[in-house]
């Protein structure tokens, strides 16, 4: 039996290893080459193009499109620093401001943005749909960043050991299904291309969530952070306002943990996930967790919850493994229905 002593012990790790990360990677941007942003370069896509790995990109005061990054850099934002919906990046019809598209952006960091998505709506593409999106990208760190609307703040699909910390979205929001169906999630750990393996070791902490249910979402929730066929990963001490908004029939959910979304995609089942110390009070619910496909309770399978705040969902009749508190059972769960950009 884990105990609460242990689990405050673990988080207080967490803070104390994440403070001397940062007190490090401060030590190595003395070491790096460093590209300014629009000092020298005058998008931040020249500078990436120009940049080796370990690079530093350093962005000042003003409005930049995003960029494509295909290798492992330090993307930081100085105050004032923001990512506006271009014509590039995007995937479809959505605009992105930092695209990782595949294994080459393993190592990246980016902190210190303001990535502007308001006002983003089946009407209105041109703010960014998504702040950071990412495939088979490993070890991304996501520090301090502040996401102001987009449908998907912070998407990371096939990847494993992310960190994403101390960020805050304000106004996130989602496409109802008279248009773009997609979107509501602000932080996205996802198994969606990759289906032999789980992306392993993500953790979400200390960000705060608030987001706006649009009149009429009725198909799928609205979620602060997803787990979708993920193996050990932690969400913890994140705070979450998504209150319920009488035109839609979408649950406001702090932390949903599932194997299934999406016009029907299954992926494994989410395992040995740590959900502690959450606030939801301000959402309908703190956490939910889904049934798996076959209608059981394997994205229960390992998991630790403990000391959140708010109201819980689990599968019918389940309680979790290595539980640490005694929780409600479930009501009902409904399944997401939405478009993942992924």
């Amino acid at each position: 039996m884990i105990t609460h002593h242990q689990l405050v012990s673990g988080l207080a790790l967490l803070l104390a290893t994440t403070s001397a990360s940062a007190a490090g990677e401060r030590h190595d941007l003395d070491l790096m080459n460093v590209l300014r942003v629009p000092q020298r370069y005058a998008t931040i896509q020249a500078a990436v193009d120009a940049a080796d790995d370990g690079d530093q990109i350093v962005v000042s005061r003003g409005r930049f499109c995003g960029a494509t990054i295909t290798r492992r850099l330090v993307l930081k934002g100085k105050h004032g620093a923001t990512i506006v919906g271009c014509e590039a990046p995007v995937t479809g019809a959505f605009r992105i401001g930092f695209f990782l598209p595949d294994g080459r952006a393993s190592g990246t960091s980016v902190r210190g943005f303001r990535f502007d998505g308001r006002g983003v709506s089946n009407a209105n593409l041109a703010p960014l749909g998504a702040g950071i999106l990412a495939r088979s990208a490993d070890d991304v760190t996501v520090l301090s960043n502040h996401f102001d609307g987009t449908f998907q703040a912070i998407t990371n699909t096939d990847g494993s050991g992310w960190t994403v910390l101390f960020n805050r979205v304000e106004h996130l929001t989602a496409l109802t299904c008279d248009g773009g169906c997609a979107g509501g999630d602000a932080i996205v750990f996802q198994q969606r291309l990759v289906l032999d393996r789980r992306p392993r070791g993500n953790v979400a902490a200390f960000n705060r969530v608030q987001g706006d249910i649009p009149d009429g979402l009725n198909e799928f929730s609205m979620v602060g952070v997803l787990v979708l066929g993920q193996a050990r990963a932690l969400v913890a001490a994140n705070l979450f306002e998504i209150p319920h908004n009488p035109g839609a029939e979408a649950q406001g959910v702090g932390v949903l943990v599932t194997d299934h979304c999406c016009a029907a995609v299954e992926v494994s089942t989410s395992v040995n996930t740590d959900v502690l110390f959450n606030d939801g009070r301000r959402s309908e619910l703190v956490l939910r967790v889904d049934p798996d496909v076959p209608g059981g309770p394997g994205n229960l399978e390992g998991a630790r919850i403990f000391g959140n705040r708010g109201e819980v969902e689990l599968p019918p009749g389940a309680t979790p493994a290595r539980n640490v508190a005694r929780l409600p059972q479930a009501s009902s769960a409904r399944s997401a229905r939405q478009a993942l950009l992924h």
